[in-house]
């Protein structure tokens, strides 16, 4: 019996666009090399990949034997196996010398943490509890890849955008998941946290999954801001939800520069004020363990009328807290400077 001809062996073993998992083959980066559960992945780039086309903060993926490892790109390294090429580097102008050393002698790294994995038999995204071997494939994440770990957008799933590098897919969030926990939206200054919050509200409420009281401490979701680095300017939560948005302020003379329409003007009474609200904000207005008792020494001493008889302090008063508590003058006054803020 001979052997079977090329033909044959590609009639036997076609392509059937899949790779390892019943998976779509995606783009190869490279294979990994060591790395732990804690620490995240050490991938060893393949030879014809370009250190540049990547980021931190992609999406990849490695395939194990029964798992796929949903995983994002941390760190991005150079290395090399012999020393002495960072002391006399070799001229890669030379075609000949580049492709003896990059790749090879010289090459490039990615630390990848793994995120969420993937059992083939259940297919149920899961937190990551282990690793995969040596040498398994790393994959750019493939948008079959993401919706399998965000889902479909749909009546559940709210799309909030596009990863990196993959702006043909969508990340969608459940938001009833989303709403059952304490979450948090970080990121450098600059990188758009109030836009993805502002979205992540909007979506909460077009979906009716939650009521949310919004502390904006610089008017980003009420009404329109403009938009950072443009000239053009984005709706508000009250422009997008007339109806289901209500605003309320503290400072209307500022919302009126602004143009900005508010609901309610929220007034604090000083009868209103205790001691807990002041200790609360000890950092901010620099208060001394010293004030903080004044404080609960004033209350008790005068009654819910403590920080408006603060406010209006006389001599007589300094000299009868002086006699009958253990507060100095020097303290009450300090306190009196820092309270003196609230009246307006």
């Amino acid at each position: 019996m001979g052997l079977p001809s090329a033909v044959d062996l590609d009639r036997w073993f076609a392509d059937d666009g899949r790779g390892m998992l019943g998976q779509v083959d995606a783009a190869r980066l490279g294979v990994i090399v060591g790395g732990s559960l804690s620490k995240g992945l050490v991938v060893k780039l393949d030879r014809g990949q370009t250190i540049e086309d990547l980021a931190v903060g992609r999406y990849v993926v490695v395939r194990g034997d029964n798992k796929r490892f949903f995983c994002m790109i941390t760190d991005i390294v150079l290395d090399n196996t012999n020393p002495d090429i960072q002391s006399d580097p070799p001229d890669i102008s030379d075609p000949f010398l580049r492709e003896v050393y990059l790749g090879t002698a010289a090459y490039g790294k990615i630390h990848v943490q793994p995120m969420l994995s993937i059992d083939e038999d259940e297919g149920t995204p899961k937190p990551v509890k282990t690793i995969p071997g040596h040498f398994r494939s790393v994959v750019n994440a493939t948008v079959q890849d993401v919706n399998d770990v965000f889902g479909a957008e749909d009546d559940k799933h709210f799309n909030v955008g596009a990863p990196l590098e993959l702006e043909e897919t969508q990340i969608n969030l459940d938001l009833k998941r989303l709403v059952e926990r304490s979450v948090g939206v970080f990121g450098k200054s600059g990188t758009g946290k109030s836009f993805l919050t502002r979205v992540l509200l909007a979506g909460i409420i077009s979906k009716r999954q939650a009521v949310s009281l919004i502390f904006d401490m610089h008017n980003d979701y009420g009404w329109e801001v403009t938009q950072e680095g443009k000239a053009s300017r984005v709706k508000g939560l009250k422009q997008l939800f007339t109806d289901e948005v209500v605003i309320c302020t503290l400072d209307p003379e500022s919302s009126r520069k602004r143009n900005a329409k508010v609901d309610f003007e929220v007034k604090i009474g000083f009868h209103e004020i205790e001691p807990e609200d002041i200790t609360m904000l000890r950092e901010t207005m620099s208060m001394t363990d010293a004030m903080l008792d004044a404080a609960y020494t004033l209350r008790k001493h005068w009654g819910r009328s403590w920080v408006q008889r603060l406010i209006h302090i006389t001599a007589e008063d300094i000299d009868e807290i002086e006699s009958s508590t253990p507060v100095r003058e020097g303290t009450l006054m300090g306190l009196q400077r820092r309270i003196q803020r609230f009246d307006r």
